[in-house]
């Protein structure tokens, strides 16, 4: 009698374990390819809102990947004589404002810039989100577009989403050098960790369903940095990485680094959080990605 009514509560647990990730998978995949998306305007308001702001010339820009999809941005160019180029790559669910302020000035002294929109975001066509996937080929028409106007070599900097998204184009696109700045190994990890910051119960499990959920409403496997990282060599690749990070844990770069071919770099910034290296160390930061793409640019 025991027995079976043991076995009557495990099933009974088992099912309301499988109806509540079912519901996780199609709440929590809608959220992550169609969230809510921050408006294209400066924040906080007295931030630049572009370039001119900053004293940069530059030029507003469209172009359009191979399947259809137009982005905006900025070309900026170098204050020196050079046709280096560095292709900027924002976060999930932002858009290109943040990096202006707090990268461009500095690259932009050796360097061209383009920065744009991924597709979803900002200035940018709508589009569901595949964080890495579809948005390879924004990451490739930018590429394209820097190449139309006689610039190279490129380098990709990416944050957070941009990160990964870098790391899972540049095996495929005639880029120089990768800076991959908070990037996530694995989609499920920092996932799980939101699960688990908001208090939801079975956050590993619970955030692989949500990526199960999302391909399976983007009609597409959802891009694996882990597995691509290896092919970006023997193109150079930074990897930095906020120690302090509670959304990707600094390990994930760590993963990237030990799977990662030669030559390859990590630089660990204590004190940091998601996506604040730079912040927290700046001048460190400068140094060390400015002499990475002097040593691998030119």
């Amino acid at each position: 009698m025991i027995r079976g009514l043991l076995g009557s509560i495990g099933r009974v647990i088992g099912l309301l374990t499988a109806v509540y990730l079912a519901f996780i998978g199609v709440r929590g995949s809608r959220l992550l390819v169609r969230p809510e998306v921050r408006p294209f305007l400066p924040d906080p308001p007295d931030a630049p809102a572009t370039p001119a702001d900053l004293g940069l010339d530059y030029e507003a820009v469209r172009f359009t990947t191979d399947d259809g999809v137009t982005l905006g941005g900025w070309l900026v160019p170098s204050s020196r004589d050079t046709r280096t180029a560095v292709i900027v790559l924002h976060g999930f669910s932002g858009h290109r404002l943040p990096e202006l302020a707090a990268f461009v000035p500095w690259l932009q002294e050796r360097h061209n810039v383009l920065q744009f929109d991924f597709r979803g975001h900002g200035e940018s066509d709508p589009s569901t989100i595949t964080l890495g996937t579809r948005e390879r080929r924004d990451v490739a028409a930018a590429v394209r577009f820097v190449e139309s106007r006689g610039l190279g070599p490129i380098a990709l900097f990416g944050i957070s989403m941009g990160a990964s998204t870098a790391i899972v184009a540049a095996p495929e696109l005639a880029v120089a050098a990768v800076v991959a700045d908070a990037a996530f190994a694995e989609l499920h990890h920092p996932i799980a960790n939101r699960m688990r910051q908001v208090g939801y119960p079975l956050a590993d499990i619970g955030a692989r369903a949500i990526v199960a959920g999302a391909m399976l409403r983007t009609r597409t496997r959802l891009a694996d940095p882990l597995s691509a990282v290896a092919r970006i060599s023997p193109r150079p690749l930074l990897l930095i990485a906020p120690r302090d990070d509670q959304l990707i844990s600094w390990r994930q770069s760590q993963r990237l680094y030990e799977a990662a071919g030669e030559p390859k770099e990590l630089m660990v910034v204590d004190g940091a959080g998601h996506a604040e290296a730079y912040a927290v160390a700046p001048e460190a930061y400068r140094r060390r990605v400015l002499d990475f793409l002097e040593r691998y640019l030119g």
